[in-house]
């Protein structure tokens, strides 16, 4: 089921709903840049026997709107939230791709009882100032449409021919926010839910250190390294990480 929510600044937040409201819910949390339509739909008809699936696009993603003057993490992580309060979901289980996986992170601490399971994978936690300055270069919608032209139209596709450069240049600006005023190793120290680390072997943006000292810091996480997969969704295999996916979020249901 595809529908709106509208939060209370106004904006309005698409999401689908996929199963049945009998089982147990998964949140799939797309990334920056990302939206519902190319990311977790291949592994949706696959998760639906066991769970109720929701999928949304992040505010100012896809055909979500912002009425926001920039994007915020505390904004989409109160619309995630929010969206939770409107289908009445107290609590999920949660897999996030890149930033959605930080936005689990940050929905436990802002409210634990709401996130069961949180699996992240390939989330750049460690955003040092050289990671920052690096990301920032590359979020330039000049630069994207003469380095990388595939995927700035990919990327009019999905949030729109006028808007996906305002969305670029927001996003650059939350990654030097991140910089700034990101979580800490204090605080995700006491993220208490179970939680998955992945990250490809061939992450151009998570070094595998980062990855393993990450999911040392978290009290309750595994790490998993799936082989030869880069950071962009597309490179993502349904297997191994479907049924890792499935076997830890049942072994962390109620």
């Amino acid at each position: 089921m595809t529908a709106t929510w509208k939060a209370d600044d106004g904006t309005t937040i698409n999401y689908e709903l996929h199963g049945s409201s009998g089982k147990e819910t998964l949140v799939l949390l797309p990334g920056l840049l990302g939206s519902l339509n190319t990311q977790w739909q291949n592994f949706i008809p696959l998760l639906t026997p066991q769970y109720q699936i929701l999928v949304m696009d992040l505010r100012g993603h896809g055909h979500s709107d912002n009425k926001a003057p920039n994007l915020s993490m505390d904004r989409m992580v109160l619309d995630v939230a929010g969206l939770m309060d409107h289908l009445k979901i107290e609590a999920a289980h949660f897999t996030g791709y890149s930033l959605g996986g930080y936005l689990g992170l940050m929905l436990y601490l802002h409210e634990p009882r709401r996130v069961m399971t949180l699996m992240m994978h390939a989330t750049k936690f460690y955003w040092t100032k050289e990671a920052v300055a690096k990301m920032h270069q590359q979020l330039d919608p000049d630069t994207m449409a003469e380095k990388v032209p595939n995927y700035a139209n990919q990327l009019v596709q999905e949030h729109g021919g006028r808007h996906w450069r305002v969305l670029v240049r927001q996003a650059a600006d939350l990654v030097a926010d991140l910089g700034k005023n990101g979580l800490t190793e204090s605080m995700v120290a006491r993220v208490r839910c179970p939680v998955v680390v992945s990250v490809g072997d061939r992450d151009e943006l998570i070094p595998l250190p980062e990855a393993l000292r990450l999911s040392r810091v978290l009290p309750q996480a595994n790490l998993m390294v799936l082989p030869g997969v880069r950071h962009p969704y597309a490179s993502i295999k349904r297997i191994p990480l479907l049924p890792v996916m499935q076997d830890f979020h049942r072994a962390g249901a109620h």
